[in-house]
């Protein structure tokens, strides 16, 4: 049996109008674009839930020391465990804490009158703190509270290696005027 040029043509004709595996090879192109989108999504979320939750971290620490009259070691140390505690299943190991309590002298100069931190450095009492604009009186004070989570993907830490989240609550003392501290 010999083919001929014509023979050849046609059964090429034939093959190019087949539509057997179209929708095969179209789900093999876009499968790793809706991969890719569907990691994303979840990504995303995580990154999301991981911000949403250092905000209630920073604001129960804040919370929590303007509610106290007097703190101490013990009250302190169970203030960073609730924080860790809100920031499960997210590990606690790149969460930072840092709580002061700043008091407007007589000039409404905001010095740090204490300050305790969790996995970061605390600010050094007496140095000067920055507010906002009109959050103090002289005489007043004000519970600052800083927290930073780096929250790691555990799909995009070989690409992008982290995103950092940092937000900072400023909230007055509730039953004092100024919140003490002892050891």
């Amino acid at each position: 049996m010999s083919l001929s040029f014509a023979d050849i043509h046609e059964f090429g004709r034939k093959l190019l109008r087949r539509n057997d595996g179209t929708s095969s090879v179209e789900f093999a192109l876009l499968l790793p674009l809706m991969i890719s989108i569907y990691f994303g999504a979840v990504e995303i979320s995580n990154a999301l839930i991981a911000d949403r939750k250092l905000n209630k971290t920073g604001s129960a620490v804040a919370d929590l020391v303007a509610q106290a009259v007097l703190v101490d070691d013990n009250l302190m140390d169970d203030i960073f465990d609730a924080s860790t505690t809100i920031m499960e299943p997210f590990g606690s190991a790149s969460l930072t804490v840092v709580v002061a309590s700043v008091v407007a002298d007589d000039e409404n100069v905001t010095p740090v009158d204490w300050s305790d931190a969790y996995n970061g450095t605390a600010y050094a009492p007496g140095s000067p703190f920055t507010l906002p604009p009109g959050l103090t009186t002289a005489g007043s004070s004000v519970i600052v509270a800083e927290a930073t989570y780096t929250y790691t993907s555990p799909i995009g830490e070989y690409l992008t290696g982290g995103i950092t989240f940092t937000n900072k609550y400023f909230l007055r003392p509730r039953r004092t005027s100024a919140v003490g501290r002892t050891s």
